[in-house]
């Protein structure tokens, strides 16, 4: 889109026929909302002044607006400089190692422990673009953050399916798979299928 407005007013500036590309300038301009009469000679500084507001004004519209909260958090170890700044983006990247790590569960049976087993042998099967929405369906967030607290249940057939609480966070974990590939093939349908997650509000 940019390069083709970019031709449009290469062309139009070169073009001896101005007004030929009127309407699609016309259009360009009423983007940024700008009305003014336009020509020949007053077109290259109404770009100028259509930059000047987009890349400098702006932002710092934006970044004047965020300052007053976002200058707390230079009090914060993580936040003192770039480089540890990136250190801590860096953490909150998932991996499935650090995904593991968050997972604490209590299995007091043979089928709990195996069902525990099978996710964390699933977890460690997902990519990393696959890993940030694992942890959105079961935190609420795609980012490494807090514990996982992991229960079982022993829901069956159509019942049986690993339900989220975002709001804890904890995940409620069937022990009830006969297979890993049945918990793999449960988790994989659910976090494919986005648009069926819902939230129940107690």
């Amino acid at each position: 889109m940019l390069k083709m407005k970019g031709r449009l007013f290469r062309n139009a500036f070169k073009s001896s026929d101005f007004e030929a590309n009127d309407d699609d300038i016309l259009e360009f301009l009423s983007n940024y909302k700008c009305y003014r009469v336009h020509s020949k000679n007053n077109i290259h500084s109404i770009i100028r002044e259509l930059a000047h507001q987009e890349l400098v004004q702006k932002p710092k519209y934006i970044a004047n607006c965020w300052y007053p909260i976002l200058t707390h958090l230079t009090k914060m170890p993580d936040f003192q400089n770039v480089k540890s700044l990136l250190q801590f983006y860096d953490s909150k990247k998932s991996t499935a190692k650090k995904v593991l790590k968050l997972l604490i569960a209590e299995a007091s049976t043979d089928a709990e422990r195996q069902s525990f087993e099978h996710l964390k042998r699933y977890i460690r099967s997902l990519d990393k673009n696959m890993l940030p929405v694992f942890l959105q369906f079961v935190t609420g967030s795609d980012i490494v953050g807090s514990n996982i607290p992991v229960s079982f249940t022993d829901l069956v057939g159509t019942m049986r399916r690993p339900v989220a609480h975002t709001c804890g966070p904890q995940l409620e974990l069937p022990s009830t798979y006969g297979s890993y590939n049945e918990l793999a093939e449960e988790f994989s349908n659910i976090l494919q299928n986005k648009e069926a997650w819902y939230f129940d509000i107690l």
